[in-house]
């Protein structure tokens, strides 16, 4: 396959710790296989800059962060600005 990885990814197969490796049952070069078919996979299916935002639907929280059973979808502010926060809160 033969990608050039950015060079956060090559850090993480160059400095993999030998046993880290056994320990997942992997070699160095499956390792690098690995990362570079995600590498792949996110450069032909991630949204660009420019592209339009996907859809989607998620579940409202209350202010207490609580599950309320309300679900909203992105397209429903269409033309509204809003700023979408990813995280984990966990």
């Amino acid at each position: 396959m033969s990608v050039i990885l950015p060079e956060k990814f090559e850090k993480i197969v160059v400095n993999a710790a030998d046993n880290w490796l056994e320990t997942r049952g992997m070699t160095r070069e499956q390792l690098r296989s690995f990362i570079e078919k995600r590498v792949i996979r996110d450069q032909e299916k991630s949204p660009k800059v420019g592209d339009e935002a996907p859809d989607f639907e998620l579940e409202k929280l209350d202010g207490h962060g609580k599950r309320t059973g309300e679900s909203v979808r992105l397209s429903s502010y269409f033309g509204t600005p809003i700023g979408l926060i990813f995280g984990s809160y966990t």
